[in-house]
């Protein structure tokens, strides 16, 4: 029986991650050529560059943990990281990879929650990154307004998304790799095709950056940013809370 996968019914899009969840990194290496490794550290520095001084870290849809070790990685500060995913399965990913990727000495908090009730207090973290994990949001209008709310003044929050290029050569090479290639790679390293049928269909129907940063804008961040890599297919959106 062929699966259905939809953000407007998001227990089946939290089924879907605990389906691939063990495989997930290594089915997004193969399936990005790695290129995501470069736009994860340029995630990582978009945020330190804005706040040097960041001491409460979240990140929202955090997978496996790849974008909070990362930024753990580079940050020159003892901070204490939440780590937030509806997906059960995806956080005993990132758990389990704590202690390879040394995470000591900042402190580790993992949370299955909503990234659109995100159960932190107002103002109480400087940084939020969400990488890849704003499309699967039943609404990222939602998102960013919460984000809003638990951000410190001053903080700073980074968007990372898979996007689709402008250029029309691009387009129609990266509708043919989204259509063909990504779904069967997906069932061969996955062993769910469904799965990167929806994630190939999630990236072609999202809304376009711009839209995207009007979202920030329109929550109160100033400063905002959108910054595409790699022609396009990716691309950072960020922005600031007002001091």
């Amino acid at each position: 029986m062929t699966k259905t996968y939809q953000k407007n019914q998001p227990e089946t899009i939290q089924q879907m991650f605990g389906s691939i969840a063990k495989q997930y990194d290594r089915t997004n290496a193969i399936l990005s050529f790695n290129l995501h490794r470069y736009w994860n550290k340029k995630l990582v520095q978009s945020v330190i560059n804005k706040n040097r001084s960041i001491q409460q870290y979240l990140d929202l849809c955090c997978g496996t943990g790849e974008i909070a070790y990362t930024f753990l990685k580079h940050t020159k500060h003892q901070t204490e990281a939440f780590l937030l995913d509806f997906c059960e399965e995806m956080l005993d990913c990132a758990r389990s990879k704590a202690d390879s990727v040394s995470a000591s000495p900042h402190q580790l908090q993992y949370i299955q929650g909503d990234a659109q009730q995100i159960p932190l207090p107002s103002s109480s973290v400087d940084a939020v990154t969400v990488a890849y994990g704003i499309r699967n949001v039943k609404s990222p209008k939602a998102c960013v307004e919460d984000v809003y709310r638990v951000l410190r003044p001053g903080g700073v929050f980074a968007i990372l998304e898979l996007t689709q290029p402008r250029s029309t050569i691009m387009q129609f090479g990266h509708r043919l790799y989204l259509r063909t290639v990504l779904p069967v790679v997906g069932k061969m390293t996955a062993a769910n095709k469904e799965a990167y049928e929806y994630l190939s269909t999630s990236i072609q129907a999202f809304i376009p950056p711009e839209t995207l940063e009007n979202y920030l804008i329109e929550a109160g961040f100033e400063q905002t940013h959108r910054h595409p890599m790699t022609g396009g297919i990716a691309t950072i959106v960020s922005g600031s809370k007002p001091l």
